[in-house]
């Protein structure tokens, strides 16, 4: 089924996908997501199209966490944090325990991240990713 969002992005998803997860347009789910893909890949070349790294892979999450924007062959990735990473918000969290779940996760895949070498950087939903990411580029040694 096609679906389009009042700003005019077209997708295609089920019914029931659409009621039961929770979803809208993907477009602008992950609008600062995107925005930060373009400015790191306009600097550095497009990220690694592997989001879920072996490494990321443990008995608790068989799929794997997954990496927002990953460079392996630089030994980071950037994490682009909604709100929903610092406070719970119903509408990715049903409940406190939920939202605990989600900062637990989020401090696993610190930990593995660290104990593979990759380093973890973040763009919150507050900051400006052409501000940030330079920044963490420059501190990494990627660019001058």
């Amino acid at each position: 089924m096609q679906w389009m969002c009042n700003k005019g992005h077209k997708w295609f998803s089920s019914f029931n996908c659409i009621k039961h997860s929770k979803t809208w347009c993907p477009y602008c789910l992950n609008k600062h997501e995107n925005l930060c893909c373009k400015v790191i890949t306009n600097i550095l070349g497009p990220p690694s199209s592997i989001r879920r790294p072996d490494f990321l892979k443990i008995p608790e999450h068989p799929r794997g966490l997954e990496l927002d924007i990953y460079y392996p062959q630089y030994g980071f990735s950037i994490e682009v944090q909604g709100k929903q990473h610092e406070q719970h918000v119903k509408y990715f969290h049903k409940d406190l325990e939920e939202f605990e779940k989600q900062l637990m996760r989020d401090q696993l895949k610190k930990e593995l991240c660290e104990k593979n070498s990759i380093v973890l950087r973040y763009v919150w939903y507050y900051e400006d990713p052409y501000v940030v990411i330079p920044v963490h580029l420059r501190e990494l040694g990627l660019i001058e």
